[in-house]
């Protein structure tokens, strides 16, 4: 799970090409457990900084008073590595505790690690664009990511358009990888969805994992695997609210989005 931020949107939008390091603060990723062992992630850490505790319940009505802290705003997505994908069109997914319909905005940054540079490559910022409480699903069909290329993801709830630097939000890594030979050879000889599910689970592939898992929960076993990946997202979350964030992501709607 990636943390919940309130840094200067200002310095976010600078400039599209931004630098990713501690004043910025774009992101923190808290510890969880890797998919698969031999996790080829280890040596490869994504950009760190340091940021306030992801308790916050951000976009809140007066209606919506509660007792829980389950932030607002969730990334479905391993932390402290790169989530890796194949797909050079991936899906991202996301969780919204909140009852209320909020004007969401969404961004991906082009990483570059050596000279920790950003750059921004697509943002989603229409008014339709809207969250749902539950599990959102958006799949970028006009957007084709490089291959070896990393990439930061980022979610932000607009709760006031008139004070930016307060919406909370959220940010995570990716990287996209080739197949490996085998894998490819092993996906080739298979059409059965919890057959190719275990191959991406096994290769350290959370984004193509998590994308059979949520949309394939009919099937006994997928639903099992579903229920582990987010568990994997409750237990990074760092709030002592462990069970009950993994209660409202297993019991979530799931929306599906396409831009």
């Amino acid at each position: 799970m990636a943390q919940i931020l309130r840094p200067s949107q200002k310095c976010l939008r600078k400039s599209l090409f931004t630098s990713i390091d501690i004043a910025l603060s774009l992101l923190l990723l808290m510890p969880t457990t890797a998919l698969a062992d031999g996790n080829n992630n280890s040596n490869d850490p994504p950009p760190q900084t340091t940021g306030t505790s992801g308790g916050s319940r951000g976009c809140e009505t007066q209606s919506e008073t509660s007792s829980s802290s389950i932030p607002a705003l969730i990334l479905l997505a391993p932390s402290q590595i790169y989530g890796q994908t194949l797909a050079t069109r991936p899906t991202f997914a996301w969780f919204i505790s909140n009852s209320t319909s909020w004007q969401m905005e969404f961004r991906l940054y082009e990483y570059d690690p050596v000279s920790k540079q950003s750059k921004l490559v697509k943002e989603i910022k229409d008014k339709n664009f809207k969250s749902s409480p539950g599990i959102m699903m958006l799949s970028l069909s006009s957007q084709e990511l490089l291959v070896g290329q990393r990439y930061l993801w980022q979610v932000e709830l607009v709760c006031d358009a008139n004070r930016p630097s307060a919406n909370p939000f959220a940010t995570a890594a990716m990287k996209v990888v080739s197949v490996q030979p085998d894998l490819k050879k092993q996906l080739s000889q298979s059409n059965d969805v919890l057959t190719k599910a275990n191959l991406y689970n096994q290769a350290d592939l959370w984004y193509n994992t998590l994308e059979i898992a949520l949309t394939s929960k009919d099937e006994p076993k997928l639903r099992e695997l579903n229920m582990f990946l987010l568990e994997q997202v409750a237990n990074g979350s760092e709030t002592g609210l462990e069970e009950q964030i993994k209660v409202e992501l297993t019991k979530s709607a799931i929306y599906q989005l396409q831009r």
